[in-house]
């Protein structure tokens, strides 16, 4: 058994899969992404104002901004420590 060619088969498919998650988990990103928008911009007008500090207070906001903040950081640990551990690459 060629070792060479199995490491670069094995190499190539987990290359595969992590751009499948690496897609998958930028679609789920750009989703949340609207959707706070969507949320930013109902608290506006139903609280009147565009004055950040005022809508970050707002309950519904603040747990979209949480929601936000969750998808983030998955996705941050996707394409670094997940890119990392299955393709062996430091970017």
């Amino acid at each position: 058994m060629n070792h060479t060619t199995t490491d670069s088969t094995v190499a190539r498919r987990l290359a595969t899969r992590y751009r499948r998650l690496d897609d998958a988990m930028q679609a789920v990103y750009n989703d949340v992404l609207t959707h706070c928008d969507a949320i930013r911009e109902q608290t506006e007008q139903r609280l009147g104002t565009t004055d950040e500090d005022t809508i970050v207070d707002d309950p519904t906001y603040h747990e979209a901004l949480e929601l936000f903040g969750l998808v983030f950081e998955l996705k941050t640990r996707i394409q670094h420590d997940l890119r990392s551990l299955w393709m062996g690459d430091e970017r």
